[in-house]
């Protein structure tokens, strides 16, 4: 805004009276004609002086430029937001993974202690040996009481 004020003070303003506009911008499918204070129109239409045409041809610019600044700024405001949205998912996407990867390694050395484990022993039955020999000794006592008994009657 303040550029194009700035440039609307500053820059010179080339006025054709009496002659097309190069861009053709204001004299679509119409005519021009520079008319002297007191002159009669050489046709029936509206009547504008050189500020107002300067005015209608400069807002029809300045609302391009208007248009094309707006578009402009919403593309960037869209791009920063899903930019900010990626990132985002990225950094969460890289904390899981992380703690992914971490929870894998703790379970993975988890298996190798326990394996270890069983390695230094292997098929140790010695408690389980001991304990059925104690239960068999005592039954074979029982076994042999009972048959010392019935026999001797």
């Amino acid at each position: 805004m303040l550029l194009l004020s700035f440039a609307l003070v500053c820059l010179p303003l080339y006025v054709y009276a009496g002659e097309t506009d190069p861009d053709d911008s204001l004299s679509i499918n119409g005519k021009v004609t520079a008319l002297g204070k007191g002159e009669k129109a050489p046709y029936q239409g509206i009547l504008f002086d050189i500020q107002a045409a300067t005015k209608l041809k400069l807002d029809k610019e300045f609302t391009q430029k208007k248009f094309e600044l707006q578009l402009d700024y919403e593309k960037k405001r869209i791009s920063a937001e899903l930019t900010l949205k990626l990132n985002a998912l990225q950094i969460q996407h890289d904390t899981l993974k992380s703690k992914a990867d971490t929870l894998l390694t703790i379970k993975n050395d988890e298996i190798n202690r326990l394996q270890d484990l069983v390695k230094d022993s292997p098929n140790d039955y010695n408690n389980w040996f001991f304990a059925g020999g104690v239960l068999a000794g005592v039954l074979l006592s029982i076994g042999i009481f009972y048959a010392t008994v019935e026999i001797r009657d």
